[in-house]
């Protein structure tokens, strides 16, 4: 079965931050497939006081979460839009509240995010930023 590992940033462990992701204090990262989710880990964002102009902030970002394939955030940051034409992470802005409800919407477009994912996978960087609600 096709899965996909996702980083969404949060304050709180059930809300997604409503800020971007870089400013969240921790980053829950979760296996999931079109039926199910599992949180598999919550990493603190060590970095996150550091000035957001700041160029490696960014990569520190990436290092922490290095392992998952999709970044979540409510907002497209300056950043997110680096991440999308340089990088092999997909960003995704969803307008949802909650960490259930953003779940609920990558499964309901697990597809097309998946076809992203393999696309970077091959080295085909987009400036595509899907934005879902």
């Amino acid at each position: 079965m096709e899965t996909l590992r996702i980083c969404i940033g949060t304050n709180d462990g059930e809300h997604i931050a409503g800020t971007h992701m870089g400013d969240t204090e921790t980053f829950a990262i979760y296996d999931l497939d079109k039926k199910e989710s599992i949180l598999v880990d919550q990493r603190q964002n060590h970095v996150k006081d550091l000035d957001h102009a700041q160029s490696d902030k960014m990569q520190q970002i990436l290092n922490i979460v290095k392992d998952v394939d999709v970044l979540i955030a409510q907002q497209k940051s300056p950043n997110f839009v680096k991440i999308a034409e340089k990088t092999r992470y997909q960003p995704v802005v969803i307008k949802s509240a909650t960490i259930q409800s953003v779940l609920s919407v990558i499964q309901a477009h697990f597809d097309h995010i998946h076809a992203l994912v393999e696309q970077r996978q091959k080295g085909e960087f987009a400036e595509n930023i899907p934005v879902l609600e």
